[in-house]
């Protein structure tokens, strides 16, 4: 079979283009993008493609380079995990063949490449020569990995892929499995998703029960015993039913041979190529030592990275309260009569800071609720100066700080050690010291060390209880992923909603070598429908400010705008709001005026909870799905049946022809964070208002004054330009639960007058800012609704299959904008077993290109 004129393709391609894998059962569709094969499990859709190459240009770029970082935004629905997944694993894969056959050394580019390699065809090496150039350019792994287990030399750069949740993570592994690569993993979690002794799992602190059941001498814990049952387990084994696996998996195997999953996710992380873990084992130092996490010379990928600075910035952060330190201070002084040279030294430190916070506890100035005083820089250094923790003798706190944590941490020791509570509060008091410290001290006014003095609830005292904390607040989250760029080969930060983009850089101190803001897979004009609703019934302006949201008025007019809409929209409704205040304000409103009950007969009501308490979320949230699945039945006179859950639910026991549910949510909670609303469950998203942060927050005011102090010197957004990045980047997330793949639609409606305001609407997505219609007659924009509805209704079940049978027949053309030339030609191997399309894209990008 002859190749197409300028593909570029290989004639004779490598018949198993993927050695660690060999399942004849799954169709390969293979596609060379810039001179490297990846296996796709489907035909791409032309943001795959975009998304891909871009990934794999970062790669090359960073190993030319030294490193090199990616902003990448994918709508959801575009299949950006699958695509994440099966390039750098392609990457990651060429790199090794190339490795082993020794390749590396002749494999150069272009002369005109190196010094414009973006300039030149990406930059890439010509198939001829692969794509990778010597490992030596990658930093040799850390003394401390080298200490640990990690003796063996790599063949590649390790791949993390870390996410927010556990959900999140258990989901990408879902599209891992659909890939046709196989290597060896690891899935990292705590005790607490992976404990499998029946002695330990109802414990309140599993961590601290693990560790005294491992030192006891006489008992032990049986499952660690059986921790390597695991590891050698055939169904983890290559071909096996669990090779590629979750916590779940993990867990079974551990209950069947009766091991421990913890530590054997553990030590398979030791040799794993590719490891899925929470973003806390990559971000916070602590974790990432505690978990023998190495980093240095890695491929790290943050997933749902839009909150990346927030968790930066926590990372190096700390909230001491006193009681804490009273407790470590207890067991330092019992301690320091044993070991001295380790424990005397904490202990007067420890003594000091309690003595210092007594003597502000009576000056702090007044704020509302609580009582606080704050200092930076050299102020700062000051009041940790007169508690005698210095920048002279700190290193020395550090290491007794670091000995006693490691005395605590060893399972195979029988000598008296401090608690796993003190060692959380050393832990994070030393961590935020040293990135304080850190750099000869050039990052003391990045911190602000504050004294608060607030009520805190309990079950003892309705009103709660006066109590001090110490705090040293990171403000700059550069700080802290500064260090994580600086030892990673690479790090993508992804998401469906990183826009708006423009902070990322300044905020984390990151130069990005590569920027894309993807377009949807969707028809957006067709498939969904977007509009700004200023103005409810009556002509009411319609504005969720603070000034205005708590006047009946606005509250009366919302809640008759939901309704009529919900009258029109099929399925299930979210409806997102800044706060839980204003939730409450508005259901106490509506109830009193009858409006909760008008709602609740279009759609059942459901309410997010407040707090963290994930089995009543779950509770809330079957609820809604199963309201929303009866409501596809026929419904005429039958009467709806659910139990009722406090104010979560609002159950109506009359007859009723309603379809579908409604879920009031908030901003930044569970439910605008990576749940799966598809289809039904969410033909609609409703936003009221903006989610500004809480302009009371003390840490929310200090980070504006520090930006405002920092704009020029550091190039960072004004503080009231970081406040509004804050606040559309919450909004951006929740607008993308309306669509969940190429052949779902529904409507965007965001209830206020200020989105008319062009400043507003320019940080909406990009995918979706140009369709945004502009409605100041609510009747009008009723009408073109239920046309939507009505419409894409008749219009769906037909368009889907055709589309679908047009899917199977031929992959989607790329239409890139900009700056990408893209030419692409097909050659397909007609192999009983496989189907492999091979696919060169040629690139002529300017450095740091945007889409």
């Amino acid at each position: 079979m002859s190749t197409a004129p300028g593909s570029g393709a290989n004639p004779n391609p490598n018949p198993n283009p993927n050695p660690n894998f060999n399942n004849s059962e799954i169709p390969k569709n293979v596609y060379h993008i810039a001179g490297i094969p990846v296996e796709f499990p489907y035909k791409p859709y032309g943001t795959q493609f975009t998304f891909m190459y871009r990934v794999i240009s970062t790669l090359d770029r960073a190993l030319k380079e030294g490193r090199c970082h990616a902003l990448l935004e994918s709508p959801t629905g575009t299949g950006k995990s699958l695509s994440l997944l099966c390039s750098t694993l392609a990457w990651q894969q060429n790199y090794k063949l190339n490795n082993l056959q020794g390749n590396l050394p002749n494999s150069t580019p272009a002369p005109e490449a190196i010094t414009d390699p973006l300039g030149h065809g990406g930059g890439f090496i010509p198939e001829t020569q692969p794509s990778s150039i010597a490992p030596s350019r990658i930093s040799k792994p850390s003394q401390h990995a080298a200490d640990s287990k990690k003796k063996k030399k790599k063949l590649a750069p390790t791949i993390y892929y870390a996410s927010r949740t556990h959900s999140q993570i258990s989901q990408v592994i879902r599209e891992y499995r659909k890939t046709s690569y196989r290597v060896p993993m690891a899935v990292l979690a705590s005790r607490k998703h992976y404990c499998t002794n029946p002695r330990v799992l109802g414990a309140d602190n599993i961590d601290e029960e693990c560790k005294l059941l491992l030192r006891n001498q006489g008992e032990g814990c049986f499952e660690y015993k059986n921790m390597h049952k695991i590891k050698c387990h055939p169904s983890l084994q290559k071909g096996g039913c669990h090779e590629a696996h979750d916590i779940e998996d993990l867990v079974k195997v551990g209950q069947v041979v009766k091991g421990c999953a913890y530590y054997a996710s553990r030590s398979m992380a030791d040799d794993a190529q590719l490891v899925f873990c929470p973003y806390s084992y990559i971000v916070n130092p602590i974790i990432r030592g505690a978990m023998d996490v190495d980093i240095k010379g890695a491929i790290i990928i943050l997933d749902e990275a839009h909150n990346i600075e927030d968790i930066a910035r926590e990372a190096g952060s700390v909230d001491l309260e006193e009681d804490a330190l009273l407790k470590l201070k207890m067991e330092l002084e019992q301690l320091y009569m044993i070991d001295a040279t380790i424990y005397q030294p904490l202990y007067e430190m420890t003594q000091d800071l309690i003595g210092w916070i007594d003597q502000r506890k009576s000056t702090l100035e007044k704020h509302e609720f609580q009582h606080y005083f704050s200092w930076t820089g050299d102020k700062a250094l000051r009041q940790l100066q007169e508690a005698n923790i210095s920048q002279q003798c700190f290193p020395i706190l550090l290491d007794c700080a670091t000995r006693a944590i490691k005395a605590a941490s060893d399972t195979e020791s029988d000598v008296r050690h401090i608690s796993g509570m003190s060692v959380i509060t050393l832990e994070g008091l030393f961590s935020s010291l040293t990135y304080f410290f850190s750099r000869n001290g050039s990052h003391i006014f990045d911190y602000q060390l504050a004294l608060q003095r607030y009520l805190k609830k309990d079950g003892k005292n309705a009103f709660g209880s006066w109590t001090c904390s110490l705090s040293l607040w990171c403000l700059n989250p550069a700080v802290v992923f500064r260090d994580i760029a600086d030892l990673s080969l690479s790090v993508l930060l992804t998401s469906g909603t990183l826009s708006p983009m423009n902070s990322f850089s300044s905020e984390l101190g990151v130069q990005f070598g590569n920027y894309l803001e993807a377009p949807h897979v969707i028809d957006v004009k067709s498939q969904v429908w977007s509009a700004i609703i200023s103005h409810g019934p009556g002509n009411y302006q319609l504005d969720a400010s603070y000034k205005t949201a708590d006047q009946y008025a606005f509250q009366d007019a919302l809640g008759k705008s939901l309704e009529e809409i919900c009258k029109i929209v099929p399925g299930g409704s979210l409806i997102f709001f800044p706060s839980y205040k204003l939730i409450e304000k508005l259901c106490n409103r509506w109830r009193k005026t009858g409006q909760w009950s008008q709602l609740n007969a279009r759609k059942p009501l459901f309410v997010e909870p407040r707090g963290g308490n994930q089995e009543e979320f779950e509770n809330v949230l079957k609820g809604y799905y199963d309201s929303v699945s009866q409501g596809k039945k026929p419904a005429l006179g039958r009467k709806r049946r659910m139990k009722k859950t406090d104010d979560n639910v609002i159950e109506s026991t009359e007859f009723t022809n309603c379809e579908g549910a409604a879920f009031l949510a908030v901003f930044r909670g569970k439910v605008s964070e990576g749940i799966d609303f598809s289809d039904d469950n969410a033909r609609v998203v409703i936003v009221v208002g903006i989610p500004f942060p809480n302009i009371n927050d003390t840490q929310i005011a200090l980070k504006k004054k520090y930006n405002n102090t920092y704009q020029s010197s550091k190039n960072l957004l004004s503080g009231s330009e970081w406040y509004c990045h804050q606040a559309f980047r919450a909004l951006n997330q929740a607008l993308g639960r309306c669509i969940r793949h190429k052949y779902d639609y529904g409507a965007i409606i965001l209830l206020d007058w200020r989105f008319q305001q062009e400043k507003n609407r320019s940080y909406i997505s990009k995918w979706l800012r140009p369709s945004i219609r502009v409605y100041e007659s609510f009747e009008k924009s009723l009408d073109e609704l239920r046309s939507f509805f009505r419409d894409v209704k008749s219009n769906h079940c037909g368009q889907q299959l055709s589309s679908l049978a047009k899917y199977d027949a031929t992959f989607p053309q790329m239409k890139l904008k900009s700056d990408v030339a893209v030419q692409t030609s097909v050659q397909v191997d007609k192999d009983k077993r496989t189907c492999k399309e091979y696919i060169d894209l040629e690139c002529n990008s300017p450095k740091d290109s945007r889409i």
